[in-house]
C-alpha cells in the first residue's frame, strides 16, 4: 500500500546518479532519520488502530481485552449471562410444559407477565474478574465501557482467585 515504503530506498531512487555517493548518501540518511522515527511511530499508531477496530461488542472479543490488557494466559477474566427467573408462556403448538396462570382464589403461586427487559435493572451480562484485579476495577470499567454494544449494561462480580 501507499504508507509501506523504505524511505532510504525511495531517497536512493530520487537522488541523481552522478550525487549516489557513500558521502552525500550518508548525509542525507542523518537528515532522513527523524522522518523515518515518524515513519515508525505512524506504522505502530496504524497496527493499535486496526487491532482496536477488529474488536467489537461479542462477548469472545471483549473477554480477549481484558485478558490481553492483564496478560492473562488462563483466561481468568470471562463473561457469563446473568441467571433469570423467568417463565414463559407457551402455544400448545410448540410442545412446552405448559405455564398455567391461577385465579387468587386458588392459592397459586403468582406470575406476572412482562416484556422482554422489564424489570431486569441489574445488566445484561456479569464481567467475572478475579480477586487479584480487584484494585483495577476502574481501568477494566473504562475497558468494557468502550467496547461494550449501546444500550448493554453488566455488572462487575469479582471472584476469589485459587
Amino acid at each position: 500500500m501507499w504508507y509501506d515504503f523504505d524511505i532510504i530506498k525511495y531517497a536512493q531512487y530520487v537522488l541523481r546518479p552522478s550525487l549516489r555517493k557513500r558521502k552525500i548518501f550518508a548525509i542525507i540518511s542523518i537528515f532522513l532519520l527523524p522522518l523515518i522515527f515518524i515513519y515508525t511511530l505512524f506504522k505502530s499508531y496504524r497496527k493499535q488502530a486496526i487491532d482496536k477496530l477488529n474488536i467489537n461488542g461479542q462477548v469472545i472479543y471483549i473477554e480477549k481485552v481484558l485478558n490481553d490488557r492483564f496478560f492473562l494466559k488462563n483466561r481468568e477474566i470471562y463473561i457469563t449471562d446473568i441467571a433469570g427467573k423467568e417463565s414463559y408462556l407457551y402455544h400448545r403448538r410448540e410442545e412446552q410444559i405448559p405455564s398455567y396462570l391461577h385465579k387468587r382464589s386458588e392459592g397459586a403461586e403468582i406470575k406476572y407477565i412482562q416484556q422482554r427487559g422489564e424489570g431486569n435493572y441489574s445488566g445484561n451480562y456479569v464481567v467475572n474478574i478475579p480477586s487479584f484485579l480487584s484494585a483495577y476495577e476502574n481501568e477494566i470499567k473504562n475497558l468494557i465501557d468502550y467496547y461494550k454494544p449501546a444500550g448493554r449494561s453488566y455488572v462487575l462480580k469479582i471472584y476469589e482467585y485459587e
